[in-house]
């Protein structure tokens, strides 16, 4: 029972954070993509609810409970998807953005590739920086359990 309580729990925190997080994407404090990452994890709590759920079902009334779950987590999982191909369609640099790159001079265009390297560089060591802390982060919660 405690694994179905606390995963019960994880889906209205992840869902409170869901609701504040889009807030703040509308008032400019948070950023799209952490409204993805909060649409995830509603959906990954959701299906976490699910499997926990049937670790305690039974046969009779339960089964018609469990099978009324297993088709609303169909339906969250289905919402969480589309709101995320909405915010990455938001996210997708508009034509009006690009360069002609055909139209730069020899050295303008080697200028603007270096640059796109340098800052593939910094997004790479961000990005593996992160993915090291967030392992840490998920070590630490892991023991707590």
């Amino acid at each position: 029972t405690e694994g179905l309580i606390s995963a019960a729990k994880a889906v209205a925190a992840a869902t409170n954070t869901l609701i504040e997080t889009a807030d703040g994407v509308l008032s400019g404090r948070n950023s799209p993509e952490q409204l993805i990452v909060a649409s995830n994890d509603v959906a990954a709590s959701t299906a976490q609810l699910v499997a926990a759920s049937r670790v305690r079902a039974v046969g009779g009334i339960a089964s018609r409970t469990q099978e009324g779950l297993e088709t609303a987590s169909k339906a969250v999982g289905a919402a969480c998807r589309a709101l995320v191909r909405q915010v990455q369609a938001l996210l997708r640099p508009s034509a009006e953005d690009a360069v002609d790159y055909s139209k730069l001079g020899a050295h303008e265009f080697k200028v603007r590739e270096m640059e796109q390297q340098v800052e593939i560089l910094q997004l790479e060591n961000a990005l593996s920086a992160a993915r090291s802390r967030l392992g840490e982060m998920r070590k630490i919660s892991y023991q707590e359990e």
